[in-house]
C-alpha cells in the first residue's frame, strides 16, 4: 500500500469535496476517507509493460456509458519497473474509485491522463482492472 500524501494526484484527492482528509499519529499518518458511505481510501501504485499500459490508457479514455462492456475480461499484470504506472485510490467499500496513469519518459513518470474519479457501479467496474 502506497502513502496517500506522496501520490502526484494527492492535490487533485485535497481538493475533492466528497473526500475528508483527516491525520493521527502525531500527524505522520494521514488517512483519507469517502464521505457519502464514509468509507476509508486505501492508495496502491501498480507498474504495468508497455501493451497493457497502451491498452489500459485507451480504456480509461473510453466514455463512461461503455467502460464497463469494453473492459470485459481484461486483467493487466502488474510489473517491477514496468513503462506505466496507475496511481489508485480506491474506497474500501468499493463506492469511490479515482485512477491516474502516468508512462515513464524523460527518467520520470509523466501523467498521461487526468485524474479520473469514479462513484457507484462505474468504481466497481474499474477497480477489477486493479484486483
Amino acid at each position: 500500500m502506497a502513502n496517500i500524501k506522496n501520490m502526484q494526484m494527492w492535490n487533485s484527492i485535497c481538493a475533492d469535496a466528497r473526500i475528508s482528509i483527516s491525520k493521527s499519529l502525531f500527524g505522520l499518518r494521514t488517512n483519507a476517507t469517502f464521505s457519502p458511505t464514509n468509507s476509508v481510501i486505501d492508495a496502491n501504485i501498480f507498474e504495468y509493460s508497455p501493451a497493457d499500459g497502451e491498452r489500459l490508457k485507451r480504456l480509461l479514455e473510453t466514455p463512461r456509458e461503455k467502460l464497463a462492456a469494453a473492459i470485459g475480461d481484461f486483467r493487466p499484470k502488474a510489473t517491477v519497473n514496468g513503462n506505466y504506472m496507475a496511481e489508485v485510490c480506491a474506497s474500501r467499500d468499493g463506492a469511490f474509485l479515482a485512477v491516474q496513469l502516468h508512462q515513464f519518459t524523460r527518467m520520470s513518470y509523466e501523467p498521461v491522463t487526468d485524474v479520473l474519479l469514479f462513484e457507484g457501479d462505474d468504481a466497481r467496474a474499474v477497480s477489477q482492472l486493479f484486483s
